[in-house]
């Protein structure tokens, strides 16, 4: 078997485990899986799973970049769909309506879940901290195109609405699964949320489409 052949077997097993451990954590949440689920899940023995992975905690930290990287890649294909960022803002929003119902089925709660309850845990925090900074990084940036389309002539700094918007989000996440989408009237607060965003970038009409 040529190098070639043996690395794409080798990132195979390694997107097989990743898949198999978002379905366990979708199901079971972070504390209560084991690696004993995740083998099982995987269908492949503790030695091949033990190659790439020591831990259940490098394979969550693992399947979350892999779910980042797919967001990012989905968030760039949105841009290149409509050409325009607010109208980017406006369907990933949407996006983010259709998906509260079943916002606990997914890794979301198992993500909060691995953060909160380990706010002791340094290693665990400087994770967070890390990827909070991406985040905020990658949406200034979106925002900052924006501007520079001239789509947006905002009344704060780029990374100021970004920081809000990810707090504002986090924070309808977070109640969603607490109490339920139609309890906290989530999608009623992300309508809110981009007509705010709207006022801050200074969108001449910041809630067209989500509106209706």
């Amino acid at each position: 078997m040529s190098p070639k052949v043996s690395d794409e077997h080798k990132e195979q097993r390694r997107l097989q485990i990743l898949e198999a451990a978002e379905r366990v954590f979708a199901r079971k949440g972070y504390e209560p899986a084991t690696m004993k689920d995740i083998v099982e899940e995987a269908a492949m023995s503790r030695g091949w799973i033990y190659l790439y992975y020591q831990t259940k905690e490098e394979i969550f930290v693992a399947m979350m970049e892999k779910l980042d990287q797919e967001n990012a890649v989905r968030i760039r294909q949105l841009g290149d769909q409509t050409g325009s960022v607010w109208k980017l803002l406006e369907l990933w929003m949407e996006e983010g309506k259709r998906e509260l119902a079943s916002l606990s089925e997914t890794v979301i709660p198992a993500f909060y879940e691995f953060f909160l309850t380990g706010w002791r845990n340094e290693r665990r925090q400087e994770l967070l901290r890390l990827r909070y900074r991406r985040s905020i990084r990658e949406l200034t940036a979106l925002l900052q195109s924006g501007v520079d389309k001239g789509e947006f002539r905002p009344t704060l700094e780029t990374g100021q609405i970004a920081r809000i918007a990810a707090s504002q989000i986090d924070g309808i996440h977070m109640h969603v699964l607490a109490v339920g989408a139609e309890e906290s009237a989530a999608a009623v607060q992300i309508d809110a949320l981009l007509a705010y965003l709207g006022t801050l970038l200074g969108v001449s009409r910041p809630a067209s489409s989500s509106s209706h």
